[in-house]
């Protein structure tokens, strides 16, 4: 009877042991398991299709600001005055090419090929539309030139004026954005081949079917948390443009993988080749999707923006070394921006100068920062680090001043002036999204089973046990009076009695 009563609470406890140790085990390996296996670029995880060529419609907007005034500019001083035309819309392709694997580090290396196709049902307009901008190759040579001898300066003032258009001229938007043959670097060319290789110019020229560069990056399988993460580019993990180790760093991913288990206080790096330089957005807010997921959005940070006054870690990206007279919210690109042998003044900031000084915008007419329309957002399922929805947004400006050898240029204002501004933005589609809601579902279901097993789990330790404690104390309080006799008892007196056989006369 002891056995039985004490056999059923022991079982049940050790029913429970088994199944908290099972939910323990499903938790924190089985599910990180999965986790890691669909996350990991591999090419049988969920994660790798997207990452290899993407099957998310990637979409590239181009917004051109047409200068309106170009003549009272030039002849009478005026401040300049934009219209922003577009959106031009492209769809963007990306195919990851030369892929080598490295196990033992944990490593892929790939050229990312990219393509752009025009899609004028959601443009409005054509690429034929007519444009009103700066001259690009001449405020390019002009500015490179600017401390040449004087024999070289007025060489190249004779031969502008004989070749070139003026400080403002016409594009396509086609030409202005893809590139067009100029005909002074046309003849440049021809008179100067050692120094004029191509004649070929445009905010991104060159560019269309064309790689951004080697690059090695963490699959993740050595650790989840740095997938996608680059190691190296062009093999190096430190560029050569700036004056500080921390402005040459290269960190984060390209922007299209996150980091699993990303928290709110951690900052979301990205490296943009095209900026040369490695970029950070801060945690901004929350928010659920209609499937109810939730998402952190992360945007790019008012201290990342400062110059070297307010942020002294930017510092190292003042041109030339300890020239930090630029604004907040500019990044001076002329150190690794090239058209020829001339550095391209060009500046980057985000789009209508949002986040920058005051006086870039005061120097212009027609540019209007609104942040919901011109930041960079980042919207990402933090548990997975799957980006959900990005939008990068970019503005491509070049820096303008007076050159007194050139005519046409003694007069030009000093000032940021606005070229174009981009916004490359890609939402998970209905096919992606249902495989990864599927994964989101799978691992909710577990988790889901994992806390009833904890439950059940738990309750049966604490039940049994509580049934055994009772039972143990009840047993003690009530003694030996309960036990059944080992060798009899008689009721008149509960004293033992052995029956003792009686001897015999004969025997005695």
């Amino acid at each position: 009877m002891v056995k039985k009563q004490c056999c059923c609470p022991i079982t049940g406890i050790v029913i429970g042991v088994i199944v908290v140790v099972i939910s323990l085990i499903v938790e924190f390996v089985i599910v990180p398991y999965v986790f890691k296996e669909n996350l990991e670029l591999n090419n049988s995880s969920m994660q790798y299709n997207n990452w290899y060529r993407p099957e998310v419609p990637i979409s590239m907007q181009w917004y051109i600001f047409n200068l309106t005034n170009a003549d009272d500019v030039v002849n009478h001083g005026a401040k300049p005055s934009f219209v922003q035309l577009g959106p031009y819309t492209y769809r963007e392709y990306r195919w990851k090419t030369h892929l080598k694997w490295d196990s033992d580090k944990g490593t892929v290396r790939y050229k990312n090929l990219r393509w752009w196709v025009f899609e004028p049902n959601k443009s409005a307009g054509s690429e034929d539309d007519l444009i009103w901008s700066i001259n690009l190759p001449l405020v390019t040579v002009a500015e490179s030139l600017r401390y040449e001898s004087l024999l070289i300066q007025e060489g190249f003032a004779l031969f502008a004026k004989l070749n070139s258009e003026g400080l403002y001229r016409k594009y396509t938007m086609k030409e202005l954005i893809w590139g067009y043959h100029d005909p002074m670097m046309t003849a440049a060319m021809s008179l100067l081949p050692d120094m004029f290789y191509t004649d070929f110019v445009g905010v991104y020229a060159g560019k269309n079917y064309t790689d951004d560069g080697v690059w090695t990056v963490s699959t993740g399988e050595k650790d989840i948390t740095t997938v996608g993460q680059t190691v190296a580019y062009n093999g190096t993990k430190y560029l050569n443009f700036w004056s500080s180790q921390y402005a040459n760093m290269v960190n984060g991913t390209d922007g299209t993988v996150g980091k699993p288990g990303i928290t709110k206080d951690e900052q979301f790096y990205m490296f943009v080749p095209d900026l040369c330089r490695s970029l950070y957005g801060v945690y901004s807010e929350e928010e659920k999707t209609s499937e109810g997921i939730t998402l952190y959005r992360f945007s790019p940070d008012a201290n990342e923006m400062k110059n070297a006054t307010g942020n002294p870690d930017n510092a190292g990206f003042c041109t030339p070394p300890g020239n930090c007279l630029l604004g907040d919210g500019m990044m001076n690109l002329t150190v690794c921006q090239m058209l020829d042998h001339f550095n391209i003044p060009v500046m980057a900031s985000l789009p209508h100068f949002l986040y920058a000084d005051p006086r870039y915008l005061e120097k212009v007419e027609g540019l209007h920062p609104v942040e919901s329309e011109h930041k960079t957002d980042i919207a990402l399922e933090p548990r997975t680090g799957i980006v959900m929805r990005v939008a990068k947004r970019l503005q491509i400006n070049m820096y303008l001043r007076a050159v007194e050898y050139i005519d046409f240029m003694k007069d030009a204002p000093e000032m940021v002036f606005p070229v174009a501004w981009l916004n490359e933005s890609a939402v998970i589609d209905g096919q992606n999204q249902d495989v990864f809601l599927s994964l989101m579902q799978l691992m909710n279901v577990a988790n889901i089973l994992c806390y009833v097993m904890y439950a059940l789990g738990g309750l049966s330790m604490i039940g049994c046990s509580a049934y055994l404690t009772c039972y143990c104390v009840k047993t003690k309080s009530s003694g030996t009076g309960e036990r059944e006799p080992l060798l009899g008892s008689q009721k008149s007196g509960g004293s033992l009695s052995v029956p003792v056989k009686e001897q015999s006369e004969e025997e005695t």
